[in-house]
């Protein structure tokens, strides 16, 4: 009974692998090569990882030194670059709304005069914001410029009352702020999401692969449904794992995404994380009557995932009703542990999340296996 039973196991296994004696190119194109082509094409698609370069139009109806200083130190600061002067603030307008500049610089013709008064002098600031990465970027190198210029300003002007330099620069700027981004020192988009959706391209291959394998070449009548059941699950998370973990590797090797966390952290949450996809996509393979209506339902199933993993937005600031949507998507319990492990270095997410995949996946398996019992199928023999 046990020798029949482990040759069944090492059946399923090995036709994981080899596919009527030839190499099984399903799970070749699909575990292995789906998460790796989404890793390299995710990865450069966020490999700039801040925007530089911005397109300004200017509308300087000063010209004086005041205001061309004003430009000059936009065009000149590595996040802007002025690529057009215009006469009105129509026409500023206009360039910005026909896409020939994402941010807008007005300098009103009395300028010198209301500075000189002690008036309100305004500078207009025009960011086409439709874009939100370009609007949030925009905003951020503009309020760092304005206040360096606030404070030059102010400087010169007490420097004027008599005040020495170094006094004028206390006085215009009485606190100094010094910030340090901790943890993700490049603020940077490929650190902040790449592996969120490297998880993502794994959970889609997961699926994909598991979508037809109870369905084709249905010839071999097995005995011991608990063997065929351990056999897939072992070969699919050697490959998968194999391909998840390359993927990190890549992640880090080409796009410097720094990976703090130990590697046995790194492997048991993948592998708890293969084991419970495994697990229900077998489940939802054996379910539903055909591959299609399968993959249909669980598109339905993955999408809405990444919105409420906790990648895009924080998952403490999701209101009562998300918060209780987002515990049934299985990426929740991968996405943020896995981001924690790479920039943290640590995660107090991972044990319980380990926890959460292992027991998940050892009721989609349990599922599973009441369906092959009761349901009439077959499998082509190795």
């Amino acid at each position: 009974m046990l020798r029949e039973w482990c040759r069944e196991l090492r059946a399923a296994f090995v036709a994981e692998f080899k596919a009527d004696g030839c190499l099984n190119k399903t799970a070749l194109l699909l575990l292995v090569c789906l998460p790796l082509i989404y890793t390299i094409l995710l990865g450069a698609a966020y490999s700039a990882n801040v925007l530089n370069n911005i397109p300004v139009v200017v509308c300087d109806l000063q010209q004086s030194k005041i205001s061309r200083q004003v430009v000059s130190n936009y065009d000149t600061s590595d996040r802007f670059t002025v690529v057009k002067h215009v006469g009105t603030q129509e026409e500023l307008l206009k360039a910005i709304e026909n896409g020939e500049a994402k941010v807008g610089l007005y300098i009103e013709p009395a300028l010198d005069k209301n500075i000189k008064t002690a008036k309100p002098a305004e500078i207009g600031i025009y960011i086409e914001a439709s874009n939100m990465v370009y609007g949030s970027a925009s905003l951020v190198a503009s309020e760092e410029i304005n206040l360096n210029l606030l404070v030059s300003g102010s400087q010169r002007i007490l420097e004027r009352m008599t005040y020495y330099p170094d006094r004028a620069l206390r006085t215009a700027y009485p606190a100094t702020y010094g910030v340090r981004i901790l943890n993700n020192p490049t603020h940077g988009y490929c650190n902040f999401m790449l592996l969120g959706l490297i998880c993502n391209g794994v959970q889609i291959s997961l699926f994909l692969y598991a979508a037809d394998i109870f369905f084709k070449n249905r010839r071999k009548d097995w005995q011991f449904k608990s063997a065929l059941l351990l056999g897939k699950l072992l070969a699919i998370e050697l490959i998968s794992g194999l391909a998840f973990s390359l993927s990190i590797l890549l992640a880090q090797e080409l796009f410097a995404v720094p990976l703090r966390g130990a590697w046995y952290e790194f492997l048991a949450l993948e592998a708890a994380f293969i084991f419970f996809f495994a697990g229900l996509g077998m489940m939802l393979s054996l379910a539903f009557p055909n591959p299609i209506l399968m993959i249909q339902e669980s598109l339905l199933f993955i999408m809405p995932g990444m919105l409420y993993s906790g990648l895009s937005w924080p998952n403490e600031w999701l209101s009562t009703l998300p918060a209780y949507i987002r515990v049934i998507f299985p990426i929740t319990y991968l996405a943020m542990p896995m981001r924690d492990l790479s920039l943290l270095g640590w995660s107090d997410l991972l044990v319980k999340n380990i926890g959460i995949l292992a027991g998940a996946g050892l009721v989609c398996f349990s599922a599973a296996y009441l369906l092959l019992r009761h349901r009439a199928w077959q499998e082509v023999e190795v």
